[in-house]
């Protein structure tokens, strides 16, 4: 879990209150009271942008998704992971234990004719929102979004070159991208 912020002090748990709260924060985020999927700050939207440009050469380059994780180390400074490496179309990077974990990156690799890569997939919803977290995705055509764990969702934060472009990307191959989608909307969109 990592430490957690009072409005006076951070604090870094010890082991055996750790899971404790573990437990309250799961609960209290199901019913939308407290959690990391609520808000995002403008530093962690910023950091995440600067991230996800660093990682798109590499990603088209090695046509692989890259990802991390975004949180708060002890000293209450808000970092990155370094990246992970996926496949084409799939990445997982093991959860950190050092942070508290507020939202995961991932960037969606080389353009492809046979993906669907400039919306989120709904497994990057489901993924978000199994974790309770905010995710933030990049996109070939450099769109960046944020998807919304708690409601399962994806909106646009900014389109077309707010990222770097991968080489021989087409605009409008898969049709309109609205600004924002709900978890049916998606699977519409991506034809599920």
């Amino acid at each position: 879990m990592g430490f957690s912020f009072s409005v006076c002090r951070y604090y870094w748990p010890k082991p055996e209150e750790r899971k404790a709260m573990r437990v309250l924060v799961i609960l209290l985020s199901a019913i939308g009271l407290v959690g990391p999927a609520g808000a995002q700050s403008v530093e962690e939207v910023d950091l995440a942008q600067k991230t996800l440009a660093r990682l798109q050469e590499p990603s088209f380059r090695k046509r692989r998704e890259h990802c991390g994780f975004i949180g708060y180390d002890d000293k209450g400074k808000l970092k990155a992971t370094p990246a992970v490496e996926g496949t084409m179309d799939s990445c997982a990077a093991p959860y950190p234990t050092d942070l508290a974990v507020t939202a995961s990156y991932h960037t969606h690799g080389a353009f492809d004719e046979g993906y669907y890569n400039e919306l989120p997939s709904t497994i990057d919803v489901d993924g978000d929102a199994g974790a309770f977290l905010n995710g933030y995705v990049a996109t070939p055509g450099g769109r960046f979004w944020i998807v919304s764990g708690r409601n399962r969702s994806a909106h646009l934060i900014c389109g077309i070159g707010c990222l770097p472009v991968a080489p021989g990307f087409r605009k409008g191959l898969t049709g309109e991208i609205l600004d924002g989608y709900s978890f049916e909307d998606l699977e519409r969109a991506l034809g599920y």
